[in-house]
């Protein structure tokens, strides 16, 4: 409780360093109601649908509360006892259910104050290790892919002013707090305090995130077991688990965290810049962010650089964010270009290069302003993509996938 106080004051400083600027009139809530593929939730629809919900909860509770502050100490709260490992172990189920591996989402803390995902045999695993070291891995990073992504959603929302910060802040503070906590801890030789349980259908699927990704990065083919402490760490490897400290600091680097949103160029024109950083599936990337509003054109650019054991690859892509050419219909564009190293290897300086084309439609069936709701649409998402790895996307290989869902506009 200690800590909590002491995180929830230290935000309460930082936030007022910056105000959050004007939002727009009507607030959209986005929900994928079935993704590709159909079973259960992938990443993306787990990460849009939530954040959806939970900026709805905010907005009512601090609606209903007599005070700001009551609102929120719950949120925090919810954070850190199960919305935060709710996402995160999510994260991991998507990337087994994917390859139609059983499993079962435990995003509450156990006795030994960890979630899990569980229910998968060590067979299981250790075919998956040997016959797709990649998706292994990603298997691993999943957890930290879907807190990323989840945040870099929340940082379009703020460049956009497409809702009052108060009603993300937690989430997106507690979600960058938990990123860097996870890979940071390794700078300080943190060492679990975890046994693998007796029953193997009880134990987490890959124990320490980063620590079991690192070893396997540099020794795949060593003796199978889950829980990776610090000190099986070969000296090579803990200077890699460094490498992922330092640079997640990167993701601090953004003017939301101090709840400023976006800066004005002109009355019609704003942007932010920000940087981000977490692990693939054959090492890391860091990207640089760009968020230029000019009147109604929203559009994203970043430019990405993934680095396997030494060598870099490049990436950038740009998106255009919710334009409407009519009153009643909005539409996202995105384009995605990436090097990456051949087979997902860890060691090679040979690449491939690959894409990918992501768009959402939505059309408005419902659009009246004389009610509470202003607006129902039907949505449609469609994506292909080459070979390669697309953070939230789950398919490695070549795929051509659609989604449908819902927006509510208020």
């Amino acid at each position: 409780m200690r800590k909590l106080i002491i995180i929830f004051s230290l935000f309460q400083v930082l936030n007022a360093f910056g105000q959050n600027d004007s939002i727009s009139n009507t607030i959209d809530y986005s929900f994928i109601i079935q993704d590709s593929p159909s079973q259960l939730f992938t990443m993306r629809q787990f990460n849009q649908s939530y954040l959806s919900g939970y900026r709805l909860f905010a907005k009512g509770l601090y609606s209903v509360s007599k005070n700001d502050k009551i609102a929120d100490i719950t949120q925090l709260l919810l954070q850190a006892l199960f919305l935060m490992p709710l996402t995160h172990e999510e994260g991991h189920r998507s990337i087994l259910t994917v390859n139609n591996i059983g499993s079962i989402s435990q995003p509450y803390f156990n006795k030994n104050g960890a979630a899990y995902v569980k229910g998968v045999t060590d067979q299981t695993l250790r075919n998956l290790r040997n016959n797709d070291l990649p998706t292994y891995i990603r298997l691993h990073t999943g957890g930290l892919e879907s807190d990323y992504m989840l945040t870099k959603r929340m940082e379009s929302i703020g460049s956009f002013g497409q809702d009052d910060f108060r009603n993300y802040k937690w989430e997106y503070l507690m979600r960058k707090l938990a990123i860097i906590q996870y890979y940071v801890t390794g700078l300080f030789k943190y060492e679990i305090d975890l046994e693998e349980e007796e029953n193997e259908l009880d134990r987490d699927i890959v124990g320490y995130d980063t620590y079991g990704a690192a070893r396997h990065l540099f020794r795949p083919t060593m003796d199978f077991y889950r829980y990776t402490r610090y000190e099986d760490l070969t000296d090579e490897e803990i200077k890699y688990v460094d490498r992922l400290g330092y640079r997640s600091l990167l993701n601090l680097l953004n003017p939301l965290l101090f709840g400023k949103s976006n800066f004005k160029l002109t009355e019609t024109t704003s942007f932010n810049i920000g940087l981000g950083y977490t692990m693939s599936p054959f090492g890391d990337f860091i990207d640089e962010n760009i968020w230029i509003k000019h009147k109604s054109l929203n559009f994203v650019l970043y430019a990405r650089q993934f680095q396997n054991k030494e060598n870099w690859f490049n990436g950038f892509g740009i998106s255009l964010i919710d334009y409407q050419p009519f009153k009643r219909l909005s539409t996202s564009l995105s384009g995605h270009f990436w090097q990456q190293p051949v087979d997902y290897d860890f060691n090679t300086e040979d690449s491939f290069s690959g894409g990918a084309i992501d768009m959402d439609i939505r059309y408005f069936f419902l659009n009246k302003s004389d009610t509470w709701i202003n607006g129902c649409s039907f949505d449609l998402g469609l994506i292909y993509k080459t070979k390669g790895f697309l953070p939230e996307e789950l398919y490695l290989d070549e795929h051509f996938g659609f989604r449908i869902g819902t927006t509510v506009r208020l």
